[in-house]
């Protein structure tokens, strides 16, 4: 089935924009259904853990950050995988105010074990380019992933004003 234009503005950044977006939204199809479900994790618990499996230690506002999930959701999800043991609170000695989690004992056996299932997911996903198209994407990717977090918005708001 051929893919369908998502936007049809004459503005090829943002028909890119918007194709990008859909594909950021539709990746959770695969990692629910071949990962997070059958581990018995939502794709934020899945997010997170995979995350800290990642980056080490971190605290809430900064998982929120790095993963571009509301700290609400990043919230939730630590204190679903804290009362699973797969996370656990971790002290920083700099800031006490600081609340750190990282991937404990248990999480990290979990981790292992889910590789596997990330690994297929992965495979079914890139099978679709070749080894120089996914070395490209590596590239593209980083370079965009840079350049995001350069943005800063025209004013902070805590959450979006509803009427």
């Amino acid at each position: 089935m051929p893919a369908r234009p998502l936007s049809k503005t004459r503005n090829p950044e943002i028909r890119l924009l918007v194709a990008m977006l859909r594909f950021a939204s539709i990746i959770s199809r695969p990692m629910r259904g071949g990962v997070a479900d059958p581990a018995g994790l939502s794709c934020n618990e899945l997010r997170i853990l995979m995350a800290l499996s990642g980056e080490g230690e971190s605290a809430g506002h900064d998982l929120a950050e790095l993963m571009g999930m509301h700290a609400m959701n990043v919230s939730r999800a630590l204190s679903s995988l804290r009362k699973m043991r797969l996370v656990e609170p971790a002290a920083d000695t700099r800031n006490r105010r600081r609340k750190p989690y990282r991937v404990s004992t248990r999480g990290a056996v979990a981790h292992t074990a889910l590789e596997p299932d990330i690994s297929d997911v992965a495979r079914f996903l890139f099978s679709a380019v070749t080894v120089r198209e996914r070395a490209e994407l590596e590239r593209i990717i980083a370079k965009l992933d840079r350049q995001l977090m350069k943005w800063q918005p025209r004013e902070r708001r805590p959450h979006v004003p509803r009427a």
